[in-house]
């Protein structure tokens, strides 16, 4: 949290956290079926991103494209 009370530097963090986790899957788990994709994804990647949601609830419009975008680039 800066001081205007926002989490940006927070968010920040975590959508390059969830960037580093998903570049690892894929540098390390070439061929995966979708139920293990799936359950590395959950498990290293949107835990990141879910984490603490509930209080810094982003309601900007850029942070919530920018979660968003983290979340769509691997599931395509």
């Amino acid at each position: 949290m800066d001081e205007q009370l926002n989490f940006k530097e927070h968010i920040n963090e975590k959508i390059n956290k969830a960037c580093a986790m998903l570049g690892i899957i894929r540098r390390n788990f070439k061929y995966l079926t979708i139920s293990c994709f799936v359950t590395l994804y959950k498990g290293m990647v949107r835990s990141h991103l879910d984490y603490c949601s509930s209080v810094w609830s982003p309601y900007r419009k850029g942070d919530i494209e920018a979660l968003e975008k983290v979340q769509k680039r691997r599931l395509k």
